[in-house]
């Protein structure tokens, strides 16, 4: 039994960090992962608590925005935008 909990903590060389599931949960999510990628960030969200509960808040953080209704800007809007992004660029 203790092996095993020693086990869980030891990490192999191509194991993933919580920087690096944090980089990838987006792709992850959306399937866009490469197969041993998503395997190596399944296996750290099989034992890393704070990492599986960001990556489940993000996903129903994305299923929200997804389920929310698309509305059109206001007019002159995009031309607002646009008009700003040009002053900064000066």
């Amino acid at each position: 039994m203790v092996s095993r909990i020693i086990g869980m903590f030891r990490r192999k060389s191509d194991d993933l960090d919580c920087k690096d599931v944090k980089e990838l949960s987006s792709d992850y999510i959306d399937g866009d992962l490469e197969e041993t990628k998503a395997s190596q960030l399944s296996r750290h969200l099989s034992w890393c608590a704070p990492c599986n509960a960001f990556v489940n808040t993000l996903r129903a953080t994305i299923e929200l925005l997804r389920a929310t209704p698309k509305r059109e800007p206001p007019d002159g809007f995009r031309d607002r935008i646009r008009e700003k992004l040009r002053k900064d660029d000066d």
